[in-house]
């Protein structure tokens, strides 16, 4: 009995300053990779999220320009935020007209035209208010971000390149 005791060494056994240690490494190991992915990385992604309805300003424009600059010609544009909110509020309203004139029994064309030109009125009504933010933007600009301006809208306006795929034999 005393040879199976000899031959099977003592369990080894963890001590609780040992698991904290090893835990407290581990977290130190996830902050630091976090701050050095971050210092590689560079800043986040600047998000423009009013921007949806200015379709006339290209992110990538604004992604150019400097901090301040981007958010002194974004603070032209943030008093329209409550008109673009309310108007796409609007638009989506009109969409469902358009579903309840399309399961309408007896089905009344007349009143599917309406819908569509209700919506349609709305959606221009949209696209006019975001043209004139644009336009008040434009007027903030300085001729060198006018030039980068066109660049962008001239960038943005050439079509894709279409995927050139072997002609079949």
């Amino acid at each position: 009995m005393s040879e199976t005791a000899a031959s099977n060494p003592p369990a080894r056994r963890w001590n609780w300053l040992k698991i904290a240690l090893i835990a407290s490494l581990a977290v130190n190991l996830l902050f630091g990779g976090a701050a050095v992915a971050r210092f590689v990385a560079g800043d986040a992604p600047v998000r423009f999220a009013m921007l949806s309805q200015v379709q006339l300003v290209p992110r990538k424009f604004l992604g150019e320009l400097d901090g301040e600059r981007r958010r002194e010609l974004l603070d032209v544009i943030r008093p329209y935020n409550k008109t673009f909110r309310d108007g796409r509020r609007t638009v989506r309203a009109e969409i469902v007209g358009i579903a309840e004139a399309l399961e309408a029994e007896p089905y009344d064309a007349a009143k599917v035209a309406a819908a569509v030109n209700r919506f349609s009125a709305e959606s221009v009504a949209l696209v006019n208010e975001g043209g004139q933010a644009a336009l008040d933007m434009f007027a903030k600009l300085t001729p060198e971000e006018r030039k980068l301006l066109a660049k962008h809208l001239r960038l943005r306006g050439q079509p894709a390149k279409a995927e050139t795929k072997p002609a079949a034999p």
